[in-house]
């Protein structure tokens, strides 16, 4: 069979919906929970289906030779997933899947196990699961592939949009947060500067002097404790801190995204990335 744009197409959308099929069923038993896995919000999961692809553009030549598809598969697709998570981390700050806690793994984008899936997943997909997705795709008019193509399109390209700009939202709210948390430790360190500095000198100051002085440190004491209260504020509050425009509804989609990538995690933005996760946890508890 000779591939068209469109045959790829369709092959490319079906494995992407497979794939959150598998990912969505692993990922809810082992949580216990019903989880909507992935980046984007509908069913659909683009690195399984760019792995497909992938894969099968260099495996199909060797398709007869199991060992060697095994092989070509698995270094295929453990490339285009290391390139894809640097990538996204690069872009949002935030990594949506890491592998730091297994042994063999490169800066968390790709381990030796997920290499070995990979490799597994080529062998399966070549050798017997494509056979009938290519069968039915070979039964379908031209016409009516290229409309599912289409509709599909269409409806990937609007979810996509819309999760990269959840993305971009929840790395400026990141940002945002670092900024404050930056200056909460400045104006710690600050204060206890202050504090040691005058403390040492409070038996060489007048009565007025030590006035002043202690109500300079009284003050910078109630600014600091409403920063450390700001710093456990509710969700509504942060909000309301980060950015009034915002909405809430934009704050529950940034937190929907990170409930599809339970191990989400940011090396770049640690402490906000808690700060955040802390945050929307209280409010769906509320």
């Amino acid at each position: 069979m000779i591939y068209t744009f469109s045959t790829w197409l369709f092959f490319f959308y079906l494995y992407c919906f497979l794939g959150w099929v598998w990912e969505t069923c692993y990922v809810s038993v082992l949580k216990a929970k019903w989880v909507n896995r992935g980046f984007m919000r509908g069913p659909f999961l683009p690195i399984y289906g760019s792995g497909a692809i992938v894969v099968l553009i260099f495996t199909l030549p060797v398709r007869t030779n199991p060992g060697l598809v095994f092989v070509v598969g698995m270094v295929s697709a453990t490339i285009l997933e290391y390139f894809t998570g640097a990538a996204m981390e690069w872009l949002f700050h935030v990594r949506y899947w890491d592998y730091s806690n297994q042994r063999l793994n490169l800066n968390g984008h790709i381990c030796l196990t997920s290499s070995l899936a990979w490799g597994v997943f080529s062998v399966i997909l070549t050798l017997y699961g494509h056979t009938p997705v290519e069968r039915l795709a070979s039964h379908m008019s031209t016409n009516v592939l290229e409309v599912i193509v289409f509709v599909l399109t269409v409806y990937i390209s609007i979810d996509m949009a819309e999760s990269i700009r959840e993305a971009i939202n929840l790395k400026e709210v990141l940002l945002s947060l670092e900024e404050n948390n930056e200056d909460f430790r400045r104006f710690q360190k600050h204060i206890e500067v202050v504090s040691a500095f005058y403390g040492g000198e409070l038996k060489e100051k007048s009565e007025a002097g030590l006035r002043k002085i202690n109500s300079a440190l009284e003050s910078g004491k109630e600014m600091y404790d409403r920063l450390g209260e700001n710093s456990r504020m509710s969700k509504a509050a942060f909000m309301e801190k980060m950015n009034g425009a915002r909405t809430k509804r934009e704050y529950g989609r940034m937190h929907s995204l990170l409930k599809r990538n339970p191990h989400a995690s940011s090396r770049m933005h640690k402490e906000a990335f808690s700060q955040f996760v802390e945050f929307a946890e209280n409010d769906t508890e509320e």
